[in-house]
């Protein structure tokens, strides 16, 4: 297992683990998300290729609407 933190919160995943099956595993939902691994954007279209390493720190970021 791998450890990886999650806006700050460290989980244990699978080695080899893409930020996608990471974002189904933690039951993120992608709708309006952002995504970053080590302070670099990740596109959505790149989600399944970007694996994740040991002691990776990953940020989600939520879409909100407001005025």
């Amino acid at each position: 297992m791998i450890n990886i933190k999650v806006n700050n919160t460290t989980h244990l995943l699978k080695p080899n683990t893409t930020l996608n099956e990471m974002i189904d595993e933690l039951g993120i939902s992608v709708k309006g998300i952002a995504v970053a691994v080590n302070e670099n954007i990740i596109s959505k279209t790149e989600w399944n290729a970007k694996t994740l390493n040991e002691n990776d720190e990953v940020l989600v970021i939520k879409a909100t609407q407001g005025g």
